[in-house]
């Protein structure tokens, strides 16, 4: 299955996306920007997602989603944090940043990575703005893995 990382630099931002159901990724130069509106055409309604944290006290996953729309290439959201976002999604969080997961250590216990024990953190999970929108491949268990690490028992459906 496809997993989608974004980043954010603080759990401020983070909180503030998850309390408004929604995401969406920092302006850039052109050219960036419509490799992203290219990439974005790719999500559907129930791909799944994740937060990487990359504030230096935490480097950690956080937060996985489902997303609940397709990102609009030509919207700007202005509401939701204190700066401006471009191409905002409608997303279904998991959990909340109150569950975190070190992104070194996942990329080594993660099994679609294990054979390879890259713990770079942007290139096991692309967490780096070139790659918005670029999804890795995981398997079935890397997601329960991902869930039992950051899910809330009730958003994940499970009791």
């Amino acid at each position: 299955m496809k997993l989608y990382t974004f980043i954010c630099k603080n759990k401020t931002n983070i909180w503030a996306g998850i309390g408004a159901g929604l995401w969406a990724v920092s302006d850039a130069d052109p050219s960036i920007m419509k490799a992203r509106r290219t990439r974005s055409y790719n999500i559907r309604p129930g791909n799944i997602g994740l937060i990487y944290c990359s504030d230096e006290s935490s480097k950690s996953l956080t937060t996985p989603f489902i997303f609940v729309s397709a990102p609009d290439p030509e919207e700007t959201e202005k509401d939701v944090w204190p700066e401006e976002w471009k191409m905002p999604f409608r997303i279904h969080p998991l959990g909340t940043p109150r569950k975190e997961w070190n992104a070194h250590e996942a990329a080594k216990a993660l099994p679609f990575n294990t054979a390879s024990q890259n713990t770079n953190v942007t290139s096991v999970f692309k967490a780096v703005g070139t790659a918005v929108f670029t999804p890795i491949e995981i398997g079935d268990e890397d997601w329960a893995m991902i869930l039992d690490r950051l899910a809330d028992k009730t958003s994940a459906g499970s009791k």
